[in-house]
């Protein structure tokens, strides 16, 4: 019998075939949905995610749309049933595997998105930024960054935002969790350049899912062999070859 499997899951373009940032605006406000990349690509283009969404949700709030408009919005997000399939059927077949999440979006996202698919229960954690609704102006969705601005920097050198570093946030995990020996293999599935991170922390025995042509791409062919990548790493487009 195999042992125990870790399988994470970044969530944008990931586990859902969209940037959950981006869509809302997309869905509700064109006008919003421009000025959000404005915010995003200012100065040196490295806005920390969650400092713009939120600045941007404040004004979506202020232009009188509504908790449920949000809420609507997320459950319509593009989420391909092959993906459905694929971890229903590996967590049904196999009782020793973890799925656990770690995203740059936030947990109202996720969560409703989750919820949608009847798939609240699949993730162990979900590593993420934290997000609620004002309690003076119900309408109002406060999104906040994993590592707060008051708190010191991270001090990752390997280009993760300033709100959270992928790589910390998996090793501390697996301390907290038995620890890296305690999986047989770790089986991590992303498409962004800060899933390049915690790449890097693991071994030879695990396993990449990147997706073709996205930025984790990109830096796995340019900077992995320089930084030092050990784990075996396949290539995907689409759902189905994750189900695959």
């Amino acid at each position: 019998m195999p042992g125990k499997q870790l399988v994470v899951f970044d969530f944008d373009w990931s586990f859902v075939d969209q940037d959950t940032d981006r869509w809302v605006f997309e869905v509700l406000s064109t006008e919003l949905r421009r000025l959000l990349q404005t915010r995003k690509s200012a100065g040196t283009g490295m806005q920390c995610t969650p400092d713009v969404v939120n600045d941007t949700m404040r004004d979506l709030y202020e232009q009188g749309f509504k908790k449920e408009d949000i809420l609507e919005a997320l459950r319509i997000l593009p989420f391909h049933p092959a993906m459905k399939r694929a971890v229903t059927s590996l967590q049904s077949r196999s009782k020793d595997t973890t799925f656990l999440c770690l995203s740059n979006s936030n947990e109202v996202y996720i969560g409703t998105i989750l919820e949608k698919h009847g798939l609240s229960g699949l993730f162990s954690e979900i590593i993420t930024n934290p997000a609620h609704w004002n309690p003076s102006a119900p309408d109002h969705l406060i999104i906040e960054r994993r590592l707060p601005e008051t708190e010191p920097p991270h001090g990752c050198s390997i280009g993760c935002l300033a709100n959270m570093c992928k790589g910390d946030e998996l090793d501390n995990y697996l301390k907290n969790n038995g620890g890296k020996d305690s999986f047989e293999k770790i089986v991590y599935i992303g498409d962004g350049g800060n899933d390049f991170c915690p790449l890097l922390r693991m071994r030879s025995k695990d396993l990449a899912l990147v997706r073709k042509g996205l930025e984790l791409d990109q830096r796995v062919k340019e900077e992995g062999e320089k930084e030092g990548l050990k784990l075996q790493v396949k290539y995907w487009e689409q759902a189905w070859q994750i189900d695959e």
